[in-house]
């Protein structure tokens, strides 16, 4: 977990809300300005802020934070919570002049805007940003921590911050929070919220090269283009950051590195039934691009490990999410074991990002690899684009939950068949959901179709695999819904297959699912 909490010495945080209906104060404090504030600060220490943006690459790539702030008068669920109240400056009109082909003595004061003040009073409570899948080793939560103290201000200039890295969330506001939500409103307030993806950094750099360019006359006027920064998530503020709070970690899975599909470069995309296929076909690519075993480049252990020796799983990103999915695979995540399994993970993590290089860059040295699916045909891999990141079907996140009852997406293989009595199911799914650290779950049960629509259907067609591939799946599949006792952190990969994304599941967003 990474916990980043936020005071401002004043009480008031300034930030204007940049959606088109809304012109008042942005609330909750958007995580996108926190991020550009911890890279003003790396850019304005001494030395070369290589590490210091590497370290922020890892924060934008990571899922979207959670935010303990309080929330508005029109989002507290009952007048007994204690809301921050907006506050609304004077309205000014500032003159235009840069829209004007000659700058000119009479032209000033001809074309003006409305510049308005806009914040929001919190007082003492202290704001906190929290990743709570993103896993630092010591040394870059020392360096972050040094980054955030070097942080002046978060929003405007008129909001001074002390920022600070703290091990866990303070206990106020109490069980309530804003969360990134999967799918829409859920029973309490939403907003649209600004967060860091993959590509800010390199946004913020283009916008600051346009700020600072000479030769067109706006741009020397101070005068930033469109150029895009961050993406929107749907937040929530309401009591599911008690679960998210309290949610079981099984200490089995960490961090994921996202891949997409280079669409226009590949032969063929491949849809969620030939997942298995193409995450077989992507492990021997990537195991390609290493040396032979034994050799002092051979691929890291994560990579080359099985059985029950801790290594990683590739999970296929398919298209199951918002109003038409159509289940084709947009991408890949390369899930890494937990820390507690891998002490050594930040390390063997650059060196699966090395091998990762060679899938998604060309070079006069070497082209850039593919992947072969047998009997199907090429594909390229790509780091997904600002686009990208914002589609559903990228953002990780969707698969970690927490949530108590979990569906099935992809089929679960399991070990052998049933046998022997009513509690038969409920035994298998327990011995399956110990192989990764989950405890036995309350209730099982069976599923004719995948839990969304665009999922993989229970046949998997052994014979349509190379036989060296086929043992892992040469077993009874079937779609399941797990329901345990408490909430549970994903994300939640069951059978003998969970290493290359079947029995992928997603957790259950709607009391209906639920029950």
């Amino acid at each position: 977990m990474v916990c980043l909490e936020v005071r401002f010495p004043l009480g008031v945080y300034h930030g204007r809300s940049v959606s088109a209906a809304n012109d008042g104060p942005e609330w909750p404090p958007s995580p996108l300005r926190l991020l550009g504030a911890l890279l003003a600060a790396a850019h304005g220490r001494e030395g070369d802020p290589a590490e210091d943006r590497a370290l922020l690459q890892r924060l934008c790539e990571a899922a979207p934070p959670a935010i303990l702030c309080p929330p508005d008068a029109a989002t507290a669920p009952d007048a007994s919570e204690q809301a921050a109240a907006p506050l609304r400056g004077a309205t000014r009109w500032a003159p235009r002049n840069y829209i004007e082909d000659e700058l000119s003595p009479r032209n000033l004061g001809r074309g003006r805007a409305a510049v308005s003040k806009a914040g929001m009073a919190i007082g003492d409570r202290p704001i906190a940003v929290v990743w709570p899948d993103l896993e630092l080793d010591r040394e870059a939560r020392s360096r972050l921590g040094r980054l955030a103290a070097d942080v002046t201000f978060v929003g405007t200039t008129r909001s001074p911050a002390v920022v600070s890295m703290i091990d866990q969330p303070p206990a106020e506001p109490g069980e309530r929070g804003w969360v990134p939500l999967s799918d829409g409103p859920r029973g309490f307030g939403t907003t649209e919220v600004r967060v860091p993806d993959s590509a800010t950094v390199a946004a913020f750099d283009r916008r600051e090269h346009s700020r600072r360019a000479t030769k067109p006359r706006v741009e020397a006027a101070g005068i930033v283009p469109g150029i895009p920064v961050g993406v929107e998530v749907t937040y929530g503020y309401g009591p599911t950051m008690a679960a998210q709070a309290s949610a079981h970690d099984p200490q089995w899975w960490g961090e994921a590195i996202v891949l997409g599909l280079d669409q226009r470069r590949s032969e063929l995309v491949p849809t969620a039934p030939a997942s298995y296929l193409f995450t077989r076909a992507l492990r021997v690519a990537l195991l390609g691009a290493y040396s032979d075993p034994g050799s002092p480049g051979e691929a890291p252990p994560i990579l080359r490990a099985r059985g029950g020796e801790p290594h990683c799983a590739i999970i296929p990103l398919a298209s199951i999410w918002g109003p038409e999915p159509d289940g084709r695979v947009l991408g890949a995540a390369i899930v890494l074991p937990h820390r507690a399994r891998v002490p050594d993970i930040a390390a063997q993590r650059a060196r699966v990002e090395e091998g990762l290089h060679a899938l998604i860059t060309d070079s006069p040295a070497q082209p850039r690899r593919h992947v072969q699916i047998p009997g199907a045909g090429r594909v390229w891999l790509a780091a997904p684009d600002a686009r990208a990141v914002a589609t559903a079907t990228m953002q990780f996140h969707r698969y970690v939950g927490p949530s108590q009852t979990w569906h099935s997406v992809i089929p679960i293989v399991h070990s052998h068949w049933r046998k022997g009595g009513e509690d038969s199911l409920l035994r298998q799914a327990t011995a399956d959901c110990q192989h990764t650290g989950l405890p036995a779950p309350r209730m099982v049960e069976v599923q004719r179709d995948p839990a969304r629509r665009g999922g993989a259907t229970r046949s998997l067609s052994p014979s349509r695999v190379p036989e060296k591939w086929r043992s892992l799946i040469e077993g009874p599949a079937e779609h399941m819904r797990v329901s345990f006792d408490a909430p549970m952190t994903g994300p939640v990969l069951l059978g003998r297959a969970r290493h290359f994304g079947l029995g992928l599941c997603v957790p259950a967003e709607t009391p209906e699912e639920t029950r």
